[in-house]
């Protein structure tokens, strides 16, 4: 009979694990709840409740967060990305497979998050120039990060916090160690990949054309300002058109001159061209109410709307964003950014009227029209990232080699065991903030603190598994467990319980719950704990057949054009191949 404190433990699991997926609260504000319950409920000490901020995994993944920020402000991976494509002379098969090498040897050292966030632009570039949709780019692009984060210790957090769980357990792993099955994972995946392109992945989104991908034809004319219409001599401001036609003003077109500066206060005049975005039965109003005239009955197109002033482009609320989780009135965008939002996409909805009420989420892609000056400008905002506009030249900010070269070196000292992975990190942070490569406020702003309060939250539920013996308890089900199905069947249940739990619940708090019990699994059995250990670590950090279950795929979710079951359809193949491979591999690689 299970006592009150296993009772009070699994309560807390079971509800934790509902909230993470359901999305009830913040994935940090639900972790820190738990770190809250387990102490009030004396699971753990108040010293264990703040071991996790000071935990050395915690450390050495801010620290990381920093040295990538550093290396990709340089553009280096856009700049050879685009310089490997270019060696694929024309033949499409032989660009997708150097670009998503790129991917994997990027995404082995540098957060894959980051990976992703830059190289979406180039993906887009690739399918326009491949002439395939970028469907068919998209999903590639997250499965060739999350598995080319399976090459280093460091390549993923969840790689990290299994690390140092082994070394408390006194288990030291190397650098490179995961690199003898994780090239193995990269090569199958890729092979994958190229099937999958063609009879797998879906067409939906258009090759070309931004409107189309909106379904915005609609909803954008032109029209002129008659000598008898109202509008003539007022304001727009004045005239509240906005509010009674549900209408926005992008910009006014006098004499060949295109204004889109403080639209609201210009004074409208006779044969004015107003480009507007309006639906059909308001527009109908408008027209008759307003007196003005339609000047064409073509549907705007991309062309249309680009000219030397004005630019039509799709970017992405990012990780890190200061606009999630408020509306485009409560940020007052257009005033801020002088620029406008036509439409807001999220998942399979698309929102195209009263978009300045839409509360933004993280992921969420704009379609923004406004001045090419104003959106270069957009393009070095951390609140976004671009999908279009295409930057492919190295950027030589201050100590730009250093920051290029700071990572191979904290790498190559971690490996040649001169400094421990932690140290080396966070030296390197130090090195690129003191040698103002990376500000302190920039670097505050470049870690995800949503992944360090996870992580540091979560790291007690281990202090918890132990406070009620968990480990001991499960020992018959792990003896019998490997009585039917042997020790390779053993880590054949692990492997696909881990990788089942990653692509629901957050792949760190995966890796926090089954570490642990991986270790006591082999500990029981009188086994070496390493084919265990590794066989958490590969199983946590893939994740396919979800939108939600790995980050990367919520980010390419949206600029895919995707729907829910496309990741089924072709995560869920990829998942059984890298499994068999992981489950025959892992005992021979590592041996029990």
């Amino acid at each position: 009979m299970p006592d009150s404190q296993t009772i009070i433990f699994f309560t807390i699991l079971v509800i934790s694990i509902a909230a993470f997926i359901k999305e009830w609260f913040p994935i940090e504000v639900t972790s820190l709840l738990v770190l809250a319950t387990l102490l009030l409920t004396g699971l753990i000490d108040k010293h264990q409740a703040i071991a996790g901020f000071s935990n050395k995994a915690v450390i050495t993944i801010g620290a990381m967060f920093i040295l990538s920020h550093a290396f990709t402000k340089t553009g280096f991976i856009r700049v050879f990305t685009v310089w490997l494509e270019n060696n694929g002379r024309g033949r499409n098969w032989l660009v997708t497979t150097l670009f998503l090498i790129s991917v994997s040897i990027f995404s082995a050292f540098i957060n894959n998050t980051a990976t992703v966030a830059i190289l979406i632009p180039v993906a887009t570039d690739l399918s326009h120039r491949l002439k395939v949709s970028a469907s068919k780019i998209m999903m590639p692009l997250s499965f060739a990060a999350i598995v080319g984060g399976t090459c280093t210790v460091i390549g993923t957090s969840t790689n990290l916090i299994v690390n140092d769980i082994a070394y408390e357990a006194g288990f030291q792993i190397g650098v490179f160690e995961l690199s003898k099955l994780g090239v193995i994972l990269v090569v199958a995946t890729l092979g994958y990949i190229l099937i999958a392109q063609k009879w797998i992945l879906p067409s939906r989104v258009p090759v070309s054309g931004l409107t189309k991908k909106y379904h915005m034809g609609t909803y954008l004319t032109e029209v002129v300002i008659s000598e008898d219409s109202p509008l003539n001599g007022k304001k727009f401001i004045d005239m509240n058109l906005g509010a009674k036609y549900e209408l926005t003003v992008l910009e006014i077109i006098r004499h060949g001159n295109h204004i889109t500066t403080n639209i609201r206060n210009i004074v409208l005049r006779a044969d004015d061209i107003l480009l507007v975005q309006c639906s059909v039965d308001k527009l109908q109003v408008f027209r008759s109410e307003q007196k003005v005239l339609l000047l064409t009955d073509v549907k705007m197109d991309d062309k249309e709307l680009a000219d030397n002033e004005n630019i039509l482009v799709e970017a992405m609320i990012s990780p890190n964003s200061s606009l999630a989780d408020a509306t485009l009135m409560e940020t007052d965008f257009r005033r801020r950014y002088g620029l406008f939002v036509l439409a807001v996409r999220r998942y399979r909805e698309i929102v195209r009227t009263k978009v300045a009420h839409v509360k933004l989420k993280n992921f969420d892609t704009l379609l923004i029209f406004g001045s090419r000056t104003r959106m270069a400008a957009l393009n070095t905002d951390p609140n976004f990232i671009m999908l279009e506009e295409l930057d492919t030249t190295l950027h030589k900010i201050k100590y730009w080699w250093l920051a290029v070269a700071i990572i191979p070196i904290v790498v190559g000292v971690a490996a040649l065991n001169l400094m421990s992975i932690m140290e080396a990190s966070l030296l390197g942070a130090i090195i690129v903030m003191a040698s103002g490569i990376v500000p302190a406020p920039e670097a505050y702003k470049s870690i995800n603190w949503t992944v360090i309060f996870l992580i540091a939250a979560l790291i007690p539920l281990g202090d918890a598994m132990e406070t009620i013996h968990l480990a001991d308890r499960i020992g018959g089900l792990i003896t019998a467990a490997s009585g039917s199905f042997g020790d390779v069947g053993l880590i054949a249940i692990l492997f696909f319980i881990t990788m089942l739990m990653t692509s629901f619940l957050s792949h760190t708090a995966t890796a926090i719950i089954m570490t642990p019990l991986a270790i006591k699994s082999a500990g029981v059995l009188g086994l070496d704990p390493m084919p265990f250990i590794m066989t958490i670590m590969f199983a946590a950090s893939l994740s396919f057949m979800t939108p939600n279950g790995y980050q990367t795929n919520t980010m390419v979710f949206a600029p895919g054009g995707y729907r829910y079951m496309d990741f089924m359809k072709a995560g869920i193949p990829l998942h059984i191949i890298l499994g068999i491979l992981g489950i025959l591999l892992i005992p021979i690689i590592w041996p029990l």
